[in-house]
């Protein structure tokens, strides 16, 4: 397998920076996930390292009857979106880093794909009317090739590319990997706000862990903005929105939770020239965030609408990681094949 230091999974780059295969043939179980090592290419450019996770085929299975192509495809909010991925296996995406001979690098991009076999793609991949057929990327094809991978298994591709963080190591004797899975967004509850919404108190518990947090709603101030100096001439873009102020007890990082508006902002519209001579009559620009001098207050804004928002539903979310991380080490063999 031809492997370039400038280029993602699918493509090819320059020849200066083609590196060289160095076989590493081990597989471990991460959370009863079975994941395979096959190489790692190193070369003066830099490095990267080739992983397949596989995935089990009852599992999939279990996925696609419960999201059938009809419910996938009716698909509209960022919410139904989310809980599609959180239910998804082939979803499960992470972050690889590497040492070799004890030496860290830098990790400078990764790309990924997935492999089914054929009977997961006739069960829900496809149009069932026949309109649109599913079929594997050719690129997963040569790695299911290359690699030996079963094709009783449903399997996930990633490569991820490093650069030296010192001299180039040309011939590796030992390969480290910690591996961190990638955050997924889990919505645990809903509620409103309006502008007399100062005092209320909601609670939301964890998804995960159970933990109880209390939000504590500080006010909800309705906004109008303009865009007039900042947007394409042709368009007009929505304009009012609400500013919401909380505090969440106890305090969490805020990587790991998130509220956010249920509406998505409405979409800019083409003007004619009258409608634009208006607009230019229109508010003032105010900025879109706010510093609250409580450091444990925090401030959101909702989604834009051409009309005043005068009531928003927000959803509460937790980003969570599916399972905790793993650390493996192996001994490289340069003799060994693939």
């Amino acid at each position: 397998m031809e492997v370039y230091h400038d280029n993602n999974i699918w493509g090819k780059g320059k020849p200066e920076t083609k590196l060289t295969a160095i076989p590493v043939n081990r597989s471990f179980l991460w959370d009863k996930q079975e994941i395979l090592i096959p190489a790692v290419y190193v070369g003066k450019a830099g490095a990267a390292l080739d992983v397949c996770a596989k995935i089990p085929t009852e599992d999939m299975a279990a996925f696609l009857k419960k999201w059938d192509y009809e419910r996938r495809m009716s698909l509209k909010t960022p919410e139904e979106f989310e809980q599609l991925d959180a239910n998804n296996p082939a979803s499960r995406e992470f972050a690889v880093e590497i040492c070799l001979d004890n030496t860290p690098l830098l990790r400078r991009m990764s790309s990924s794909m997935r492999w089914y076999p054929e009977n997961i793609i006739q069960m829900g991949f496809s149009d069932p009317a026949g309109e649109d057929r599913f079929e594997n990327n050719k690129s997963a094809d040569e790695w299911m090739d290359a690699y030996g991978c079963d094709r009783e298994y449903c399997w996930y591709f990633e490569r991820l590319c490093y650069n030296w963080n010192e001299e180039p190591i040309l011939s590796p004797q030992k390969i480290s990997l910690v591996f961190r899975s990638n955050l997924i967004s889990i919505t645990v509850g809903h509620f409103f706000t309006d502008i007399a919404c100062e005092g209320e108190t909601i609670k939301i518990s964890h998804p995960v862990t159970g933990q109880e947090y209390t939000l504590t709603l500080h006010g909800c101030e309705q906004t109008r903005h303009s865009f007039t100096e900042i947007g394409a001439n042709d368009m007009v873009y929505p304009e009012y929105c609400q500013i919401l102020s909380y505090s969440i007890t106890p305090e969490i990082d805020r990587s790991l939770f998130a509220i956010l508006d249920c509406a998505e902002s409405d979409n800019p519209r083409m003007v004619d020239a009258q409608e634009l001579t208006d607009c230019a009559n229109g508010p003032t620009a105010i900025l879109m965030t706010r510093t609250s001098v409580d450091p444990k207050k925090y401030t959101i804004v909702s989604s834009l609408h051409f009309e005043p928002v005068t009531r928003v539903q927000w959803r509460v979310v937790f980003r969570i990681k599916p399972k905790s991380d793993a650390e493996t080490s192996f001994p490289i063999k340069t003799d060994s094949p693939f």
